[in-house]
């Protein structure tokens, strides 16, 4: 399991449960929300130290370690695969594209094009680094992140989800079903965002 945010782990964002918060004096109700407004600062100001520049670079050095050390179990299974729940979930995308060199969204650290092989900067392509991913619970994604998709990728999703809304999830499998990409889409109803634990049992990889 790698480390992506070196040794920083998320404040606390657990919500009060709303039967707690029914029973309690207008006061306390009053407490509750500014520590929830104060938690959700945190978990900004936390997101806004791990991005993306810093986190992919880690990932491909953990993808390019194990090519090498476990060179014969890569072999074997035909490549790597990932598996990325919530904050993880997008990584696994990123992992299973195919991006230019340079390009906005997948700020990594990358081969410079072969000047001598007549490569212009901007036209090189790198990816995808796994050859298969499932992702669950997935948060922070952007339509975009499913441009350059060409490995297969299972998601379990929830329903009314807002940290993967609706309009993002179809917009994934338009543009997979588009680009012809292997994939499966499940979406549990009536599970909150983060608690349907058994959504990766059932991928068919």
């Amino acid at each position: 399991m790698p480390d992506l945010f070196d040794g920083d782990p998320a404040p606390n964002s657990s919500a009060v449960p709303e039967s707690e918060t029914q029973t309690t004096s207008f006061l306390d109700t009053f407490k509750l929300k500014a520590a929830e407004t104060a938690k959700s600062f945190l978990i900004d100001m936390w997101l806004a130290r791990h991005t993306e520049e810093k986190v992919m670079p880690i990932l491909e050095k953990i993808v390019h370690a194990c090519e090498g050390e476990f060179a014969d179990a890569v072999g074997n299974g035909g490549g790597i695969y990932a598996v990325g729940y919530c904050i993880g979930a997008r990584y696994v995308l990123l992992l299973a594209s195919e991006r230019t060199i340079g390009q906005a969204g997948w700020t990594r650290a990358q081969k410079q094009p072969d000047e001598e092989a007549g490569e212009a900067q901007g036209s090189a392509k790198q990816g995808p680094l796994i050859k298969a991913g499932a992702l669950a619970h997935a948060t922070l994604v952007s339509p975009e992140d499913f441009r350059g998709l060409k490995s297969p990728v299972s998601l379990a999703c929830v329903e009314n989800d807002p940290m993967f809304p609706d309009e993002v999830r179809t917009a994934g499998e338009d543009t997979m079903s588009k680009n012809n990409v292997e994939h499966e889409v499940k979406v549990y109803p009536g599970v909150p965002h983060g608690k349907s634990y058994a959504c990766l049992a059932n991928c068919d990889w």
